[in-house]
């Protein structure tokens, strides 16, 4: 009755507007197109900004370079390689030009869903709809900032009736600020989405098909990853601390309800992969294959393919001489030098915006920061991280086929991931439990699944707790670590407060962000 209320009152009031609209004077409608629209519905818009998130900002570039960054892969070739030894790539304006932009327009599309799904707009009462679109715009802030750290946020990607910008020059927004605004976006959102739609957003819905309960249970899981970014920010880490484990609680149950965009198939494939079949400019980390080695982690035995030989790969050990691993910071310039870690060809694997072992791992860390026991907590994640893996590792196996040798490694399982957690994680986790907890976080968040973001984010939060937990072996290091990602060209050259903070680039090797204990 009241929706049907609603449409009869507008019927009403437009058999009333006909008479005014009849004595309008045709000269103000000379020049106006009035048989298309000049608007979208915001469940349409919602699905260009989940798969933008998800293809281009948080599993593109932002996700690439921070695999070489953090030492899952070694840049080989081309943007990578120079990325590796430290050659202008980190530092210049060009480099994450497109995911700059990317990121300011899916900003600009969450933002005109949550605008069109509000009081006076033409989806008002799709309340649902707006919750969602105030999760993607809180996601792509975070991005943003956590990223490049101070830059145009408040004022940068708002249009008006016409969709044109409402300010050419935004002003800079400290990411202290941003912080606050990404974190409204949340609280506001956990309030939408226990509303209704007026409208089926399900098939609009790459995440969860329409299912809210799945996407507050997301808001709360992002608020728990940002409460923990802020750590050592905190007033009050331990209230803090027991607000990530609130919203744990809150969030993820189980694999099913993480964030997958898991949509990919033979033709519409997932960008990790994409990028090595058309670059080939990443090889297998050296780093990472004497970790693995060193613990005993049975990724080791399964993550890794051979180089090239004869039109076909092996799957090898990391300690396998065969494996040829890419020395980080100083490897040859090659697209066939060097073995590669299986992720590269998981074709069809998730990109995960957030996923359950990360939540898993928040819990843990929380809990060890604490002081209490985080053991059942830390075996929960280190088994989703294996079946995850497994997941991609298998998927990379079926799409090589007959072009791979396989070796004798067992397929993670539920039953071997924890046998393996008892026997070899448990006695490191006693040792020293926050250090096991980061170590297995970092060792599980290697894959396709466009993990390597939060990886990045982890390393630079540790720095700034003093926490030396994973060792990272690029001997350039010492001295050109990139604590931010450098400022796009696109408002380097065109926004002045933009180009002043960019100055020539030098500052990503010497500035952190606010976060972790810089000042901008």
């Amino acid at each position: 009755m009241k929706r049907y209320n609603k449409i009869t009152g507008v019927l009403a009031v437009a058999t009333l507007s006909l008479f005014s609209a009849c004595s309008e004077d045709t000269m103000d409608r000379i020049n106006k197109d009035h048989d298309h629209t000049t608007s979208v519905a915001a469940r349409f818009i919602l699905t260009d900004v989940i798969t933008s998130t998800a293809f281009s900002n948080s599993s593109g570039d932002l996700n690439t370079y921070a695999s070489a960054y953090v030492e899952y892969e070694t840049g080989v070739d081309n943007q990578l390689f120079y990325a590796e030894v430290r050659e202008n790539e980190p530092s210049s304006s060009s480099t994450y030009n497109n995911v700059w932009n990317g990121i300011y327009s899916t900003l600009k599309n969450a933002r005109i869903i949550i605008n069109q799904c509000s009081a006076g707009g033409r989806d008002h009462g799709n309340d649902l709809t707006k919750g969602m679109g105030q999760v993607m715009a809180a996601y792509n802030c975070a991005l943003l900032t956590d990223f490049f750290g101070d830059a145009p946020c408040s004022q940068a990607a708002l249009v008006d009736e016409n969709g044109s910008p409402v300010y050419l020059t935004p002003k800079m927004d400290t990411q202290q600020e941003i912080y606050t605004q990404l974190m409204a976006y949340l609280d506001d959102a956990i309030v939408n989405l226990q509303k209704d739609d007026l409208a089926d957003v399900s098939l609009q819905d790459f995440l969860y098909a329409g299912d809210a309960d799945k996407w507050l249970k997301f808001a709360y899981g992002l608020k728990a990853r940002y409460t923990m970014r802020l750590i050592a920010r905190s007033s009050n880490k331990n209230a803090d601390l027991e607000k990530v484990l609130e919203y744990v609680s809150k969030s993820f149950e189980s694999a099913d309800d993480q964030a997958a965009f898991a949509i990919y198939d033979a033709s519409n494939i997932n960008p990790l992969y994409g990028f090595y079949a058309s670059r080939a400019a990443l090889g297998a980390s050296q780093s990472l294959c004497n970790k693995l080695t060193s613990i005993g982690d049975p990724r080791a035995d399964r993550a890794f393919f051979s180089p090239v030989a004869s039109q076909k790969r092996t799957q090898v050990s990391a300690g396998d001489a065969a494996l040829m691993p890419a020395p980080n910071g100083t490897p040859d310039q090659s697209t066939s030098k060097y073995g590669i870690s299986a992720f590269m060809y998981a074709k069809i694997a998730p990109t995960l915006l957030m996923s359950y072992h990360e939540l898993l791992f928040l819990k843990a860390e929380a809990l060890a920061r604490l002081g209490r026991d985080a053991e059942s907590a830390l075996k929960d994640a280190v088994v989703a991280g294996l079946l995850n893996a497994e997941n991609s590792i298998s998927i990379a196996i079926k799409e090589l086929g007959s072009s791979l040798t396989p070796n004798a490694s067992v397929p993670f399982t539920d039953t071997n991931a924890k046998e393996y957690f008892d026997n070899v994680v448990k006695a490191r986790y006693t040792a020293n439990p926050l250090q096991e907890t980061m170590i297995q976080k970092y060792l599980a968040l290697w894959g396709t699944s466009g993990e390597a973001t939060e990886t990045y984010n982890d390393i630079r939060r540790m720095k700034g707790l003093n926490e030396n937990f994973i060792t990272l072996s690029n001997p350039l290091n010492t001295t050109k670590f990139p604590l931010r990602y450098p400022y796009g060209n696109s408002d380097t050259t065109a926004n002045p407060e933009v180009k002043a903070a960019y100055g020539n680039g030098d500052y990503v090797y010497s500035e952190a962000v606010w976060w972790a204990g810089g000042s901008r």
